[in-house]
């Protein structure tokens, strides 16, 4: 199945929003690239409630009239015009932005949802949108929009999503099929922020004692066996050897604690990593051979004697 969308809506015009507008209404872009004797033009809309309300609302009217985007501050009977509607705002306002816009979907138009969202609050959203007679498709965007543009890569999923990504990248996206299940593409987002932003809150903690104390060039260049890796592969390894040396590390760890308070440093996140290894500790799951298990071997274990929970 093809598409050939003669309509877009854009849910949001900040970063993201005018940053696809831009990307699809350039002069060899998606809008651009019409072909002669089409018998209507391509379109590009959009809805931000925050037009014209303040600077910035006005800054946003100029950026969409500038690129001849036609942009309203409500939901209105425009948006039933749509045969592709992308969703950009912010991810608290991500289920209030599908369920005003649900109701005026054309039947059968694609709902690309972009907004930070977990896999529950997208599977809330599919189901606002697939009573409105849309079809979800859940998008994690893994890059950024202010260097990017329409090129920041985007993983796709959802039960119509193939079609949709080979469209995508066909008009100057940046798109990968990550299967037909919606919600799924979210949460990698997710759980690759906990990974990201854990790495760059110890960095904040690290650098800053390493800097207090004169060293952050010989702290920095130790990091050579993370080098030597992909890192994929170094959190891989990690979690392995996490099943048979988490007591040494613990033990490690609250040292750590301690030489960062020397420094005046508050160990915000290494209490909490030394919290999480006696965690493990605790559990008793050392192997008495002393061998590393597999990757599958340790995340069992670590799941169902140490993590729990639900």
């Amino acid at each position: 199945m093809s598409l050939s969308p003669r309509v877009i809506a854009l849910l949001g015009f900040g970063e993201a929003g005018s940053a696809i507008a831009r990307g699809l209404c350039v002069e060899n872009g998606w809008r651009g690239t019409a072909k002669p004797g089409d018998n209507a033009p391509r379109r590009v809309i959009a809805i931000d409630t925050a037009l014209d309300r303040d600077a910035r609302g006005s800054a946003l009217g100029k950026a969409a009239r500038a690129l001849d985007v036609a942009i309203e501050g409500a939901y209105t009977a425009a948006l039933s015009e749509a045969d592709l509607v992308i969703s950009a705002v912010q991810g608290e306002h991500a289920l209030e932005a599908a369920t005003s816009a649900a109701p005026m979907l054309k039947k059968g138009a694609y709902f690309l949802d972009l907004c930070t969202v977990t896999g529950k609050m997208s599977d809330e959203n599919r189901a606002v949108i697939e009573t409105g007679g849309g079809r979800y498709i859940d998008i994690a965007v893994m890059g950024g929009f202010f260097k990017q543009g329409i090129k920041a890569p985007m993983l796709v999923a959802g039960e119509d999503a193939e079609p949709m990504v080979a469209w995508m990248n066909a008009n100057g996206f940046e798109t990968r099929l990550l299967g037909p299940r919606p919600g799924s593409a979210s949460s990698v987002k997710m759980l690759r922020s906990t990974l990201v932003k854990g790495i760059e809150a110890l960095g904040v903690e690290s650098l800053v004692a390493a800097q207090r104390q004169g060293i952050l060039k010989e702290v920095l260049g130790c990091l050579g066996d993370a080098d030597a890796m992909t890192l994929g592969g170094f959190i891989t390894m990690l979690v392995q050897t996490h099943i048979v040396h988490a007591h040494r590390r613990w033990e490690e760890m609250g040292l750590v604690a301690q030489t960062l308070r020397e420094t005046g440093v508050d160990p915000l996140m290494t209490e909490a990593i030394e919290r999480s290894h006696r965690r493990t500790v605790d559990a008793g799951i050392a192997p008495a051979d002393g061998q590393v298990p597999s990757l599958e071997d340790a995340l069992k274990i670590l799941s169902e004697k140490v993590i729990r929970g639900v």
